[in-house]
């Protein structure tokens, strides 16, 4: 078992339900010197409101694919002045009870997909909603107007 610091843990343990209570997580950055953790914990962010500051932190959205299947998701976002950069997508299926890297379902997903995240940024409530036509598996992420 992992020794416990407040509420930050390994990001592997990151789960749908844990953003119930925390929309927004962020990487634990300054825990990082303690001798059990490293870059990749993340802890809750303090706020619901994204900003710019919490660049790079883990968000929960809906994937829905062209057959109108639809999965939970976890990702990492970044807002770049007008763009929405969302990266390290990982979907949750409900029936087999797993995660699974967008990249690693790429061959089994019916394109185009729709993407669904909403999320509090800069005090307004937004839905972030857009279509990816195709994902690069290599840069690993998706970019959309914000």
């Amino acid at each position: 078992m992992v020794p416990s610091t407040g509420e930050a843990i390994p990001v592997t343990e990151l789960s749908i339900d844990k953003f119930v209570a925390n929309p927004i997580w962020e990487l634990a950055l300054e825990e990082e010197a303690l001798e059990f953790q490293d870059e990749t914990w993340v802890k809750p962010a303090k706020t619901n409101n994204f900003t710019k500051e919490l660049n790079g932190s883990f968000v929960l959205g809906e994937l829905m694919t062209n057959d109108a299947i639809k999965f939970p998701m976890i990702c990492n976002i970044e807002m770049i002045k007008e763009e929405v950069v969302i990266s390290s997508v990982m979907l949750y299926e409900e029936r087999e009870k797993q995660y699974y890297a967008l990249e690693d379902k790429l061959k089994t997903i019916d394109f185009p997909l729709s993407f669904n995240i909403s999320l509090m940024i800069y005090g307004d409530n937004k839905s972030l909603k857009f279509i990816a036509e195709k994902v690069d598996v290599y840069k690993n992420e998706i970019i959309t107007a914000f």
